[in-house]
C-alpha cells in the first residue's frame, strides 16, 4: 500500500514538473518575437547633415577684414545661359568696423563683368536679403569636352568649372583642367578660333583624341595637336554664336573701404544648371 502511494505521488510530482517546464518554455518562446520586434522598432539616430565649410577672416594691412559668412541658397539657377531673378540671404562680418568708411556688395561674372552692385551698412555683423537680377545678361552656352583614349573615355568636363582635384594625381585618367576658364565675347572675331587646351595626367600623343559640345551639339575642333598630358586645339568662334563663356559661378564680393587700400572677400555662387 505504501509503495502504491509512493508511485502515485511520484507520478503527480513528475507531471507537475513537466507542466511548469512547458509553460516556462512557452513563455520564453513567445517572448522572442516581441523582443525582436521591439529591437526592430527602436528608432535609430539619423546621420548628421554635413556642415557647410567654415569661412574665416583674412588679415589685411589696414586691419579692416570683411567676411561673407554664408549665403542661402548657395547656388544660382541658370538655364539656357540665363539666370532668372532670385532672392538670397547673406550674412557678413567686418572686423574693426569702426575703422571702415564704406561697404558694398558686387556681383561679378568672369567673362562678362559686374552684374549688380549695392551698398551695405558698415557693421561688425549683419544679415541682409536681396534680389539678384542677372536676367538681362547672357552667361553664354555650356561648352564641354571629353577625351577618347585607348583605356576608355573620360567624363565630360565643362569649361569654366573648378578642377575636381588640383594638382591632379598622376594616376588619374580624367581631364584635369581646361583652359581658358572663360571666353570674353569681345575677343571673338569671325573666322578666328579660340585656342583651348585640355590637360590630363594619362593623355599621350599617340592614342587620345578630344570631343567638344556646345549646348549639347557636337562641334568639330580644328588644328588638334595631342602631346603627352596636354591636347591643344581651336574652338570655332561661330560655334559660340559670338556669345561669351563665363566661369560657372558668380563672384559675390564684399568690398570695404578704410585706411589705405580697400579690402574684399569673395563668395563663389555656383551655377545649378
Amino acid at each position: 500500500m505504501l509503495n502504491q502511494r509512493c508511485r502515485v505521488y511520484c507520478a503527480v510530482l513528475a507531471a507537475g514538473i513537466l507542466f511548469f517546464s512547458g509553460c516556462r518554455k512557452s513563455r520564453e518562446t513567445s517572448a522572442t518575437p516581441q523582443t525582436e520586434n521591439a529591437a526592430q522598432a527602436a528608432p535609430t539616430s539619423a546621420p548628421a547633415a554635413p556642415a557647410s565649410k567654415e569661412r574665416h577672416h583674412r588679415i589685411f594691412m589696414n586691419e579692416v577684414s570683411p567676411l561673407i559668412v554664408s549665403m542661402s541658397p548657395e547656388t544660382i539657377v541658370v538655364h539656357d545661359g540665363h539666370a532668372p531673378m532670385q532672392r538670397f540671404s547673406l550674412t557678413y562680418e567686418i572686423d574693426h568696423a569702426e575703422k571702415a568708411t564704406k561697404a558694398y556688395i558686387s556681383i561679378y561674372a568672369r567673362g562678362i563683368g559686374e552684374v549688380q552692385r549695392f551698398n551695405v551698412d558698415v557693421q561688425p555683423r549683419a544679415q541682409i536679403e536681396f534680389l539678384l537680377d542677372a536676367s538681362s545678361f547672357d552667361l553664354g552656352p555650356t561648352v564641354r569636352f571629353r577625351v577618347h583614349c585607348s583605356y576608355g573615355n573620360t567624363d565630360w568636363y565643362i569649361m569654366g568649372s573648378d578642377p575636381t582635384e588640383f594638382p591632379q594625381s598622376a594616376s588619374s585618367k580624367e581631364i584635369g583642367l581646361v583652359g581658358p576658364a572663360y571666353i570674353d565675347k569681345r575677343s571673338l572675331a569671325p573666322g578666328v578660333g579660340v585656342s583651348i587646351s585640355i590637360d590630363g595626367a594619362q593623355f599621350t600623343r599617340c592614342d587620345c583624341t578630344p570631343e567638344a559640345q556646345v549646348d549639347g551639339t557636337t562641334v568639330e575642333l580644328r588644328n588638334v595637336k595631342a602631346e603627352d598630358r596636354r591636347i591643344t586645339a581651336q574652338l570655332p568662334a561661330e560655334a559660340l554664336q559670338r556669345r561669351p563663356v563665363v566661369v560657372r559661378h558668380l563672384e559675390v564680393q564684399l568690398v570695404v573701404y578704410g585706411p589705405g587700400m580697400p579690402a574684399a572677400d569673395v563668395f563663389n555662387l555656383n551655377f545649378a544648371e
